[in-house]
């Protein structure tokens, strides 16, 4: 009886570790599909960010419109992409705060200066190669 009793406590065992194990791998796989999901929903803005940037950039250096050229649109833009770019990964917040910091630099000229538009503008696309291959390597 004893064996059988010693079968029965090792079963009950092997029981509870398999159903904690399962526990924990499941707890762990949907913090990380949620941790993903907010990822791709916040590089996903960027990118419509990104685009509405360009867009004001391109406005203010080649059309000299200066409504839809406003550097005060493309400051907003860039802080928003910034502040997305602190919740994805390591390295599109990176290349967001390099991007912040190119625009502290010369983003006063960009209606002036055409080579500040197009190293503001190659620095948009950098940016948007990151935040692109961050998406395609999220499972």
């Amino acid at each position: 009886m004893s064996a059988q009793s010693s079968n029965r406590n090792y079963l009950a065992l092997l029981s509870f570790v398999v159903a904690l194990s399962a526990l924990f791998y499941n707890t762990w796989r949907n913090e990380s599909t949620e941790r993903n999901r907010n990822i791709r929903a916040a590089e996903f803005e960027m990118l419509k960010d990104l685009s509405e940037l360009q867009q004001v950039i391109e406005y203010a250096a080649y059309r000299k419109d200066k409504e839809r050229g406003d550097p005060t649109r493309a400051l907003t833009l860039i802080l928003q992409i910034r502040d997305l770019g602190e919740l994805t990964t390591p390295t599109v917040s990176a290349a967001s705060a390099h991007l912040q910091e190119v625009w502290a630099k010369q983003g006063d000229q960009v209606g002036n200066n055409i080579e500040v538009s197009n190293v503001l503008s190659e620095e948009i696309l950098n940016t948007r190669r990151v935040v692109i291959e961050s998406l395609r390597s999220l499972h």
